[in-house]
């Protein structure tokens, strides 16, 4: 049994909370659809397909974006648990529930047992969106290789939005860390999924 108070079980709470955010997004449900569009097509078959695929993503997109902190920190000689933000779940769901738009920070990986300097702090953030970036990469070459249309599409817009979203410079998001540590490789990054999700778009 997962404890209440553990790691693992705030990893799994924020983990479900945003890929309900993405299921509303991606699935076009929120309040602000349905007034531009004037329908709801809804289905629970649709619904539990979008949030299943949703699931699947996220367990390779935001997971693995706050392992990556995490174990940067250890490489670094300090240690780092993933704490949840229960408002800002909350806050996250009603956001995509409203405008349609995922907006949530679910949690942060919290470090602690060794002072950082400026630079660990800026490898320490950038471990995160970096390796979306890598995840968006091998979905793309699943495509190439004739994988799933869906899967790939959720896979390399999931991975780009979790980066371009962490890499903005603000409040305790990782690119107020990574700008502070080097504003050219935090441009270099920012760059990267802005000019991806432009070409898409």
């Amino acid at each position: 049994m997962i404890k209440k108070n553990s790691e693992i079980y705030d990893l799994l709470v924020a983990w479900l909370a945003i890929s309900l955010c993405f299921t509303i997004v991606l699935g076009n449900y929120s309040l602000l659809d349905y007034i531009s569009t004037k329908q709801f097509n809804f289905t629970w078959a649709d619904f539990l397909t979008k949030f299943g695929l949703s699931l699947i993503i996220t367990a390779t997109s935001f997971i693995s974006h706050e392992l990556a902190h995490k174990y940067m920190a250890i490489h670094l000689g300090a240690h780092g648990r993933f704490i949840m933000w229960p408002a800002f779940l909350i806050a996250g769901i009603v956001f995509a529930g409203l405008l349609g738009v995922v907006f949530i920070a679910p949690g942060a990986v919290y470090i602690f047992g060794k002072q950082h300097n400026i630079k660990e702090d800026g490898k320490i953030s950038l471990a995160g969106p970096a390796t979306n970036l890598i995840m968006a990469l091998l979905f793309f070459i699943a495509a190439l290789l004739g994988a799933p249309a869906i899967i790939v599409t959720y896979g390399i817009l999931i991975n780009l939005w979790i980066a371009f979203f962490n890499l903005i410079p603000f409040g305790p998001l990782d690119g107020a860390k990574i700008i502070r540590w080097n504003p050219v490789v935090w441009a270099i990054f920012i760059a990267i999924p802005l000019f991806v999700i432009f070409l898409i778009f």
